[in-house]
């Protein structure tokens, strides 16, 4: 049997998206709506929201999700009205915005972001640009003075961006202590204090209606546009997969990953063995992956945390000893980042193979070898199951009942010579391959309604379902009537919780009559 768990596209480490903000574009929707995120933040500002979006997706550059948003120019811009969140009012808290972007060759000259507007032929607002590859931020007259005046300034990195490598920008607008801070990966390239006696603040024109304008004028990729409050994430927070943390004050380490955990799933038959397992990975350097399997012949829910126990699986090659016969089954896959969290190993296919322990087949040539209405006992002969699982620790069940299709008893045991009980294996005196026997009378089946609780009782046979406290009474041979008989054979494997399927088919019926005597009529 051939199973490929898991999804058909390819797996990949869970990324590092914002979960918190006023707005993150991670263009994963369609162009109308770039702000529908997979993983969608946990409580989105309805004051901010896309008015009009023009861009060409591209799903084969993206810093998150599978999609990117690709502009040429002018041609293509996002529109987000901004006007109604307090961040862009008089008064804003301090808040910041990001943006990974990915310039190609006419992208070294670009506009990223533009919120301006010209009032009485004063322009105001924020532009970030792109100036022979180097990121620039200018701020128009944002910066407030105690004489009524505005001011404005220049921030500029003196750090080129590569193209054809994503690069996280972010600009903070610190209201608390007058400034602007330029990041790129997280670190700090350029920064203006206003901190002079004759500066009161920083904040937007009161009546500015105009919209933030993403990709004005810009050659290239963007994912990810982020604007919240406070300062931007450090260099580990806006790594495309979880980076690794280190705590100086516990001088521990700690690395997320991510599971991709299959359904589960079964096998037709119990007690079936996993014989190999192909898994095909993508392993950058530095990325961990590792397979892990847990099985059980009950089954299990697909979120059970303690059992049945995680196995890892170390090599395809060798297969550990140690692993259970199942027929429920479930595989997860751990997939871990470089330290940096730049790469993750990719999860491209599973399969693997499994050997399934089947019932055996009904037992042939079942009949009446005997038969002593007097004494009333019958003895039956049927030919040996080829099935070794049969012949080794296995054994037959005899069922009875008044309707060839309604079965009222079962004799699964016989008393051997010391009075202890044992599978009926069919071994008699004279019996042979083709004609193994038992034989039941009243005795035998006292005995299989009475198993001493002490008693132990061969191996598939020890569930109470057999005793007596589930046995019906009052079902002794009776003079009178017509029984009818079946056969079936049992594996090693029987079991009545676990291994209930290892029994064949019941055969067909044989009927025997016990006449009633002349002193019964």
């Amino acid at each position: 049997m051939e199973s490929h768990p898991g999804k058909k596209d390819i797996i990949r480490t869970k990324q590092n998206i914002p979960k918190s903000g006023e707005l993150f574009l991670d263009f994963e929707g369609e162009v109308s709506q770039p702000e529908e995120s997979e993983s969608p933040l946990i409580a989105k500002a309805k004051s901010l929201s896309v008015l009009s979006s023009s861009y060409i997706i591209d799903q084969k550059n993206s810093f998150y999700g599978k999609k990117s948003a690709y502009f040429s120019g002018k041609r293509n811009q996002i529109h987000l009205s901004v006007s109604g969140s307090s961040l862009f009012g008089p008064n804003p808290e301090s808040f910041s915005i990001t943006v990974p972007i990915l310039i190609n060759e006419q992208g070294a000259t670009s506009t990223i972001l533009d919120r301006t507007v010209f009032i009485k032929g004063k322009k105001y607002g924020f532009s970030l640009e792109l100036e022979e590859n180097k990121p620039v931020f200018y701020v128009n007259n944002l910066i407030h003075l105690n004489n009524g005046n505005t001011t404005s300034a220049e921030i500029r990195s003196t750090t080129s961006i590569p193209r054809k490598e994503w690069q996280i920008i972010s600009i903070l607008f610190d209201t608390d202590e007058n400034r602007f801070v330029l990041f790129q990966n997280g670190y700090e390239k350029a920064k203006f204090e206003a901190n002079g006696s004759e500066v009161t603040g920083i904040g937007f024109p009161e009546y500015d209606s105009s919209n933030l304008i993403l990709a004005k004028s810009f050659f290239g990729n963007m994912d990810g546009l982020h604007i919240h409050k406070g300062e931007p994430y450090p260099s580990k927070g806006y790594t495309k997969f979880p980076k690794v943390q280190y705590s100086d004050e516990t001088k521990l380490a700690s690395h997320n990953g991510s599971w991709v955990i299959s359904p589960v799933y079964s096998t037709e038959f119990s007690h079936s063995a996993l014989l190999s397992y192909e898994a095909l990975f993508e392993q950058p350097k530095d990325t961990s992956v590792a397979v892990y399997f847990r099985g059980d012949n009950r089954k299990f829910a697909d979120s059970s945390k303690d059992e049945p126990k995680w196995i890892r699986l170390e090599d395809p090659k060798k297969l550990p000893s140690d692993l259970p016969k199942f027929r429920f089954h479930q595989w997860k896959v751990w997939l871990r980042s470089d330290p940096e969290g730049n790469n993750s190993p990719s999860f491209h296919s599973f399969r693997y193979q499994t050997q399934e322990l089947t019932p055996p087949d009904v037992p042939t040539g079942f009949r009446v070898a005997e038969f002593s209405s007097s004494e009333r006992k019958i003895c039956f002969s049927w030919n040996s199951n080829h099935e070794k699982e049969v012949r080794d620790k296995g054994g037959y069940m005899i069922h009875y009942g008044v309707e060839p299709n309604r079965m009222i008893g079962t004799l699964f045991v016989k008393k051997a010579q010391n009075g202890s009980f044992a599978a009926i294996d069919g071994n008699e005196t004279g019996s042979d391959y083709k004609n193994l026997k038992y034989c039941a009378d009243e005795d035998s089946l006292i005995s299989n309604f009475y198993i001493p609780e002490a008693e132990k009782t061969p191996q598939g046979t020890e569930d109470p379902r057999f005793s007596s406290h589930h046995e019906r009474r009052g079902s002794l041979f009776q003079s009178g009537i017509t029984y009818y008989f079946k056969i079936s054979a049992y594996n090693h494997k029987h079991d009545e919780w676990e291994g209930r399927d290892q029994r064949s088919k019941l055969s067909s019926p044989i009927s025997v009559h016990f006449p009633k005597e002349i002193s019964e009529r």
